[in-house]
């Protein structure tokens, strides 16, 4: 159990955070891909939270503008995103999500679940609560902190 003193809740939330990265990482590792994590992570910013221009892109997966640049040129290239005006202001792009990117994220996820699947199968019925009630929260707890 954790307290709900600072320190107690400090060390939990690291944890937690790293544990959280650490399954997702293995999840996508296992999938295979052959786009990078940050392609499809600029793809899943974008499906959740609708258009947004590079730099937005880049501060949420901390890389630099460039980079993100390169890889949304990739993505644009490859019809799963599309740049266009700014409504707020003209002289800025936003990327948006295509239909085919936003197939090929569905697709990406399905072959993680499908790698993540034997080892919920291999759970007791307790366990696969507990993790659908932590999913639940971590939903809630993302989207809190998005508030922010």
């Amino acid at each position: 159990m954790v307290s709900r003193d600072p320190d107690d809740l400090d060390q939990f939330s690291a944890r937690l955070t790293s544990q959280a990265s650490r399954f997702a990482r293995t999840a996508s590792r296992k999938a295979g891909t052959r786009r990078s994590l940050i392609s499809l992570r600029a793809l899943a910013n974008l499906q959740q939270d609708g258009d947004l221009r590079v730099g937005e892109l880049a501060l949420r997966e901390a890389i630099t503008q460039p980079a993100m640049t390169a890889a949304v040129n990739r993505l644009e290239a490859d019809g799963l995103v599309v740049r266009r005006a700014d409504p707020a202001d003209a002289r800025a792009a936003v990327v948006s999500l295509t239909e085919a990117g936003a197939d090929e994220l569905h697709e990406f996820r399905m072959r993680a679940a499908a790698k993540v699947r034997p080892a919920l199968e291999a759970l007791g019925d307790d366990d696969l609560a507990v993790l659908a009630r932590a999913v639940d929260l971590l939903e809630a707890l993302s989207d809190r902190l998005n508030k922010e």
